[in-house]
Protein backbone atom coordinates (compact mmCIF):
# COMPACT_ATOMS: atom_id res chain seq x y z
CA UNK A 1 0.00 0.00 0.00
CA UNK A 2 1.46 3.56 -0.74
CA UNK A 3 2.22 5.43 2.16
CA UNK A 4 0.02 9.02 2.37
CA UNK A 5 2.42 11.76 2.26
CA UNK A 6 0.96 15.35 4.80
CA UNK A 7 -0.20 18.14 2.83
CA UNK A 8 1.85 21.24 2.16
CA UNK A 9 -0.55 22.89 4.59
CA UNK A 10 -0.52 20.37 7.12
CA UNK A 11 3.36 20.82 7.58
CA UNK A 12 3.16 24.32 7.30
CA UNK A 13 0.90 24.28 10.50
CA UNK A 14 2.90 21.57 12.07
CA UNK A 15 5.98 23.67 11.60
CA UNK A 16 4.05 27.29 12.53
CA UNK A 17 2.68 25.51 16.04
CA UNK A 18 6.18 24.31 16.94
CA UNK A 19 8.04 27.75 16.26
CA UNK A 20 4.90 29.34 18.56
CA UNK A 21 5.73 26.88 21.47
CA UNK A 22 9.83 27.57 20.86
CA UNK A 23 8.81 31.37 20.84
CA UNK A 24 6.50 30.98 23.65
CA UNK A 25 9.19 28.90 26.33
CA UNK A 26 11.67 31.19 24.79
CA UNK A 27 9.88 34.21 25.92
CA UNK A 28 8.61 32.98 29.69
CA UNK A 29 12.59 32.01 30.06
CA UNK A 30 13.45 35.49 29.36
CA UNK A 31 10.61 37.07 32.02
CA UNK A 32 11.13 34.13 34.72
CA UNK A 33 14.80 34.50 34.38
CA UNK A 34 16.65 37.02 32.77
CA UNK A 35 14.90 40.74 31.99
CA UNK A 36 12.35 41.93 32.36
CA UNK A 37 10.56 45.43 30.72
CA UNK A 38 10.35 48.65 32.69
CA UNK A 39 8.64 51.49 31.99
CA UNK A 40 10.26 55.05 34.02
CA UNK A 41 7.27 56.92 35.57
CA UNK A 42 8.15 60.33 37.47
CA UNK A 43 10.89 62.56 37.58
CA UNK A 44 12.39 61.12 40.77
CA UNK A 45 15.95 59.86 39.48
CA UNK A 46 16.29 62.83 37.18
CA UNK A 47 18.59 63.77 35.35
CA UNK A 48 19.87 60.41 34.91
CA UNK A 49 16.47 58.98 34.09
CA UNK A 50 13.83 60.50 32.42
CA UNK A 51 9.46 59.71 32.60
CA UNK A 52 9.11 57.57 30.13
CA UNK A 53 12.31 56.08 30.04
CA UNK A 54 12.34 52.48 28.77
CA UNK A 55 14.55 49.97 30.21
CA UNK A 56 15.32 46.27 30.30
CA UNK A 57 15.78 45.19 34.09
CA UNK A 58 18.28 41.88 34.68
CA UNK A 59 17.29 40.12 37.74
CA UNK A 60 19.47 36.81 37.28
CA UNK A 61 22.45 38.32 39.18
CA UNK A 62 21.04 39.44 41.99
CA UNK A 63 19.65 35.35 42.95
CA UNK A 64 23.22 34.84 42.81
CA UNK A 65 24.19 37.86 44.86
CA UNK A 66 23.23 41.17 46.12
CA UNK A 67 23.19 44.66 44.74
CA UNK A 68 26.10 47.07 44.48
CA UNK A 69 26.45 50.29 45.79
CA UNK A 70 25.48 52.79 43.17
CA UNK A 71 23.18 49.89 41.31
CA UNK A 72 19.96 51.71 40.41
CA UNK A 73 17.46 48.59 41.18
CA UNK A 74 13.49 48.24 40.28
CA UNK A 75 11.51 46.74 43.30
CA UNK A 76 8.20 46.63 44.47
CA UNK A 77 7.43 48.80 47.28
CA UNK A 78 7.68 47.83 50.64
CA UNK A 79 3.98 48.28 52.34
CA UNK A 80 1.70 46.37 54.33
CA UNK A 81 -0.20 44.96 51.27
CA UNK A 82 3.05 43.89 49.28
CA UNK A 83 4.81 42.87 52.37
CA UNK A 84 2.51 39.78 52.78
CA UNK A 85 2.33 39.43 48.79
CA UNK A 86 6.12 39.08 48.72
CA UNK A 87 6.38 37.02 52.18
CA UNK A 88 3.35 34.57 49.96
CA UNK A 89 4.39 34.30 46.56
CA UNK A 90 7.77 35.91 46.24
CA UNK A 91 10.07 34.00 43.20
CA UNK A 92 13.21 33.49 45.56
CA UNK A 93 14.95 30.85 43.58
CA UNK A 94 15.33 28.48 41.09
CA UNK A 95 12.79 26.05 42.07
CA UNK A 96 10.25 28.81 42.83
CA UNK A 97 10.48 29.81 39.77
CA UNK A 98 10.08 26.61 37.79
CA UNK A 99 6.96 26.27 40.43
CA UNK A 100 5.66 29.95 39.07
CA UNK A 101 5.43 28.42 35.51
CA UNK A 102 2.58 25.95 36.03
CA UNK A 103 0.67 28.25 38.92
CA UNK A 104 0.31 31.78 38.82
CA UNK A 105 -0.04 33.57 42.03
CA UNK A 106 -3.00 35.99 42.51
CA UNK A 107 -2.95 39.77 41.58
CA UNK A 108 0.20 41.51 42.72
CA UNK A 109 -0.84 44.63 44.90
CA UNK A 110 2.62 46.07 44.51
CA UNK A 111 3.89 48.94 42.77
CA UNK A 112 6.92 49.21 41.33
CA UNK A 113 9.85 51.71 42.16
CA UNK A 114 12.86 52.43 40.80
CA UNK A 115 16.06 53.76 42.71
CA UNK A 116 19.32 54.20 43.31
CA UNK A 117 21.38 51.64 46.14
CA UNK A 118 23.47 53.83 48.42
CA UNK A 119 23.31 51.78 51.57
CA UNK A 120 24.02 47.90 51.61
CA UNK A 121 23.62 45.72 54.76
CA UNK A 122 25.13 45.88 57.84
CA UNK A 123 26.38 49.72 57.59
CA UNK A 124 24.99 52.84 58.69
CA UNK A 125 24.33 55.37 56.20
CA UNK A 126 24.37 59.26 57.48
CA UNK A 127 22.46 61.98 55.95
CA UNK A 128 23.06 65.60 57.59
CA UNK A 129 23.89 68.81 56.07
CA UNK A 130 23.23 67.44 52.10
CA UNK A 131 25.82 64.72 52.76
CA UNK A 132 25.95 61.39 53.03
CA UNK A 133 28.34 59.45 55.66
CA UNK A 134 28.81 55.22 55.19
CA UNK A 135 29.87 53.53 58.20
CA UNK A 136 30.96 49.86 58.02
CA UNK A 137 33.68 47.29 59.36
CA UNK A 138 36.13 48.65 56.77
CA UNK A 139 35.60 52.20 57.44
CA UNK A 140 34.13 52.29 60.99
CA UNK A 141 34.80 56.62 61.12
CA UNK A 142 32.81 56.51 57.87
CA UNK A 143 33.42 58.17 53.99
CA UNK A 144 31.34 60.78 52.80
CA UNK A 145 29.89 59.65 49.97
CA UNK A 146 30.74 61.27 46.43
CA UNK A 147 28.17 60.95 43.50
CA UNK A 148 29.26 62.52 40.41
CA UNK A 149 26.33 61.58 39.08
CA UNK A 150 24.44 63.85 40.77
CA UNK A 151 24.37 67.71 40.07
CA UNK A 152 26.23 70.20 42.65
CA UNK A 153 23.64 72.71 42.43
CA UNK A 154 22.29 74.57 45.29
CA UNK A 155 18.56 72.75 44.46
CA UNK A 156 20.01 69.44 44.33
CA UNK A 157 21.22 69.27 47.98
CA UNK A 158 20.03 66.67 49.53
CA UNK A 159 17.26 66.75 52.68
CA UNK A 160 16.56 64.83 55.53
CA UNK A 161 18.50 64.18 58.55
CA UNK A 162 18.94 60.85 59.50
CA UNK A 163 21.17 57.90 60.79
CA UNK A 164 20.10 54.13 59.67
CA UNK A 165 21.76 51.10 60.76
CA UNK A 166 20.69 48.62 58.06
CA UNK A 167 20.06 44.85 58.68
CA UNK A 168 20.82 41.53 57.03
CA UNK A 169 19.63 41.58 53.48
CA UNK A 170 18.60 45.16 53.69
CA UNK A 171 19.89 48.22 51.71
CA UNK A 172 18.98 52.26 51.77
CA UNK A 173 17.89 53.74 48.48
CA UNK A 174 17.63 57.08 47.26
CA UNK A 175 16.28 58.86 44.08
CA UNK A 176 18.70 60.40 42.06
CA UNK A 177 16.73 64.09 42.01
CA UNK A 178 17.70 65.54 45.26
CA UNK A 179 15.36 68.71 45.06
CA UNK A 180 12.88 68.98 48.02
CA UNK A 181 10.00 66.28 47.59
CA UNK A 182 11.34 64.67 44.47
CA UNK A 183 11.57 61.25 45.70
CA UNK A 184 9.69 59.22 47.61
CA UNK A 185 13.10 56.73 49.28
CA UNK A 186 14.09 54.98 52.31
CA UNK A 187 14.37 58.31 53.59
CA UNK A 188 10.49 58.01 54.28
CA UNK A 189 9.65 54.41 54.33
CA UNK A 190 13.22 52.85 55.63
CA UNK A 191 15.18 50.33 54.35
CA UNK A 192 14.69 47.99 51.26
CA UNK A 193 14.56 44.12 51.81
CA UNK A 194 16.47 42.53 49.50
CA UNK A 195 13.29 40.01 48.59
CA UNK A 196 11.45 42.71 47.09
CA UNK A 197 14.21 43.95 44.40
CA UNK A 198 13.17 43.06 40.86
CA UNK A 199 16.26 43.55 39.56
CA UNK A 200 19.34 45.93 38.38
CA UNK A 201 18.63 48.79 35.43
CA UNK A 202 20.39 47.16 32.88
CA UNK A 203 20.08 48.13 29.44
CA UNK A 204 17.93 51.71 27.91
CA UNK A 205 16.03 51.40 25.28
CA UNK A 206 13.97 54.22 24.51
CA UNK A 207 14.77 57.68 24.03
CA UNK A 208 17.23 56.18 20.90
CA UNK A 209 19.57 58.54 21.23
CA UNK A 210 20.25 57.37 24.77
CA UNK A 211 19.85 53.79 24.35
CA UNK A 212 22.61 51.39 25.48
CA UNK A 213 23.88 49.60 28.41
CA UNK A 214 23.44 51.57 31.62
CA UNK A 215 26.75 51.61 34.00
CA UNK A 216 27.50 52.06 37.41
CA UNK A 217 29.00 54.82 39.25
CA UNK A 218 32.31 54.49 40.27
CA UNK A 219 33.26 55.84 43.99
Amino acid sequence: MEEKKPSETGLFAKEFVKAVVVIFAILIVVKLFVLEPFLVQGSSMEPNFQNDNYILVEGLSYTLGGPQRGDVVVFEHPENACNTYVDKHKIKNFLDRLYFIGNIPPANPCVDFIKRVIGLPGETVIIKNGTITIKNSEHPDGFVLNESYIPKTADFKLQGDITRTLGKDEYFTLGDNRQPNASLDSREWGPLPKDHIIGKAWLRLSPFNEAGFIPGPKY
